[in-house]
């Protein structure tokens, strides 16, 4: 776990980095993320019979909920950053945003229409401890089978290219670097009464993989493979369901 997670992004200087930089038009970053939209404007109205209600776990700016506009109800997001909250609002991320403190989050009422929960960019940089503060605010939200869908990334999958970087050194002492499994996530899901119903990759590569001259191959190939091929991406999209 990165060890200042929570509090790193109380930093507007951070939260800048973050939007600006990070998810820069062409960044690997913001490759992937117009990946992720794609496919969810394609797997909401069609996982759902009229648009849900959105919550959005550690929403940060929003990101996910930019990219749901126009297929959900509303779109609420918990965030415990006032400064990712506020770069949100200048990016016009529709919505409520809703400041939280850590471990607090409780999804706003709704029982009138089913319940899409998110929570991206989360759970590979935390511990333990915090995934069961997601996964206790997706057991509220969704309470029962018929109420909606659980959708969770995992950014770093330990069954792709990017476990390289362990097994062949390329870290020092300096570098911090986190994986999850298959079966951790599972594992987690099924800890707090989730099923796993489904996955979808996004990128099979990793970030240097995205660098000159190798970008417009791995573009090219991840086009083609990351979805078949969704066990060994680097970045993939869970799907749960409450048991």
């Amino acid at each position: 776990m990165a060890a200042n997670y929570t509090e790193v992004f109380q930093d507007p200087t951070a939260v800048e980095k973050y939007a600006e930089r990070t998810y820069a038009p062409g960044t690997f970053s913001s490759i992937v993320s117009s990946r992720q939209a794609g496919w969810l404007r394609g797997f909401v109205p069609h996982a759902f019979g009229m648009p849900p209600v959105h919550h959005d776990f550690a929403c940060g700016t929003g990101r996910v909920a930019r990219m749901l506009a126009g297929l959900v109800s509303v779109s609420h997001g918990y965030d415990t950053s006032e400064a990712m909250l506020q770069k949100g609002r200048e990016l016009g991320t529709p919505g409520h945003a809703h400041l939280v403190a850590p471990g607090l989050a409780v999804p706003e009422p709704d029982e009138t229409r089913p319940r899409l929960v998110t929570a991206f960019r989360f759970v590979l940089n935390v511990d333990l401890h915090l995934r069961d503060q997601l996964m206790d605010f997706a057991s509220m939200a969704l309470p029962d089978p018929d109420a909606g869908l659980l959708l969770v990334e995992n950014h770093g999958n330990a069954t792709s290219l990017r476990h390289l970087r362990k097994t062949f050194g390329r870290l020092d002492a300096h570098t911090w670097f986190q994986e999850l499994s298959h079966e951790e996530m599972a594992e987690l899901f099924d800890r707090h009464g989730f099923d796993l119903v489904g996955m979808q990759g996004f990128t099979m590569f990793t970030q240097g993989c995205y660098r000159r001259p190798w970008i417009w191959a791995a573009k090219a190939a991840d086009s083609a493979l990351c979805s078949p091929m969704s066990k060994w991406a680097t970045d993939v999209v869970y799907i749960a369901r409450r048991r």
